[in-house]
């Protein structure tokens, strides 16, 4: 028998979640006796009229898709179907209550604290929860005992072991989504600290376009300002996993806040799928993925961002170690391959 899914997502390809969460995953479900069709969400420029009229199509698109498929096929809703939470709740309330068909939801952020009467009520409706995170798990396991953690995972067939990087000086790197640039600021004196005596080079790329870094030009400023050198690469889908190559350390400053607390961390997954050694805060699912001192390290205030940081900077032989080990934590606990064969598992008893 051929297990059908339906995979709907919140976002396009630009969304990590989306794209790994959602898209990738269902590739992998592919090659472990599912058949997958994702229904992604790509948003469009326009006013208001046009917009809405896109959304509501898009919604009866959806819909219809449920509608027109397999009696068994599951319902598989990453974060969402689109931008509007409101029209997520009434397409899983039609898709399981109408349409008698398997409903799972798959969270990686804390959207109950955005949309808290809807995510919650998703969170009950739903015949299976998965989570990507520790602390999600903990919270959605309080609304439906039915949830399993699978981590954002890192397709490592895409990543290069093979490192470029040339030349005098430590690129450290910042790679994620426009939004969490405010992080950096974290970042700010103890990479100032370092830059009197070390060569240091600041690698973002977390924008489509400079026109996006502009509202953080202040922010690189003033790294600038305290001797550390700053450059704004444009991410693209093509060029990330060979702008990956080129960073020694990879930097993930987090703020220990409540939205924090519940992020799945894939920012450090993804350096160490690369083989990068990363440093970062020790909030949330950081503690879970890095073991300090093996795999990378994790800071709790400037000072230990300093010495840590300097650790790694001084010392080759520890940064090649800790990315071995960073690599072979990704390959054991979060590879793609490893977790889509569990993820089947589960579904499968759905049937």
């Amino acid at each position: 028998m051929v297990n059908r899914l339906l995979v709907f997502a919140s976002g396009g390809m630009k969304d990590p979640a989306t794209r790994i969460r959602a898209y990738y995953m269902a590739q992998y479900l592919s090659k472990n006796d599912f058949d997958t069709k994702v229904y992604m969400y790509e948003s469009v420029e326009g006013d208001i009229i046009k917009r809405s009229l896109h959304t509501f199509d898009d919604f009866l698109t959806k819909i219809r898709a449920v509608v027109s498929s397999d009696s068994m096929a599951l319902v598989f809703m990453q974060r969402g179907i689109g931008w509007l939470p409101q029209l997520s709740l009434i397409f899983q309330f039609f898709s399981h209550y109408a349409l008698r068909r398997k409903v799972i939801f798959d969270i990686d952020d804390a959207l109950f604290l955005t949309s808290p009467f809807i995510t919650n009520n998703i969170i009950r409706q739903s015949d299976l929860v998965i989570v990507g995170g520790h602390e999600l798990l903990s919270y959605v396991k309080k609304y439906n005992k039915n949830a399993f953690l699978i981590p954002t995972s890192a397709d490592l067939s895409r990543y290069s072991r093979a490192r470029v990087h040339r030349g005098d000086g430590i690129r450290l790197g910042f790679l994620g989504s426009p939004s969490t640039n405010n992080y950096l600021r974290l970042t700010l004196n103890p990479l100032g600290t370092l830059a009197k005596s070390h060569d240091l080079e600041l690698r973002v790329i977390s924008a489509s376009s400079y026109t996006e870094y502009r509202p953080f030009n202040s922010l690189f400023e003033n790294f600038e300002r305290n001797g550390v050198k700053v450059r704004l690469i444009p991410w693209s889908l093509n060029d990330e996993y060979y702008q990956l190559q080129d960073i020694d350390i990879g930097l993930a400053p987090l703020i220990n806040g409540e939205w924090e607390r519940y992020k799945c961390g894939f920012k450090v997954i993804n350096y160490m799928a690369a083989g990068i050694p990363p440093v970062a805060s020790k909030v949330g699912e950081h503690c879970y993925i890095v073991q300090d001192g093996f795999n990378g390290f994790l800071c709790r205030d400037d000072q230990e961002w300093t010495e840590k940081l300097k650790k790694l900077i001084d010392d080759e032989t520890l940064r090649k170690n800790m990315a071995l080990n960073a690599r072979k934590t990704v390959k054991e606990s979060y590879s793609m391959e490893k977790n889509a064969k569990t993820l089947a598992e589960i579904l499968a008893k759905l049937f």
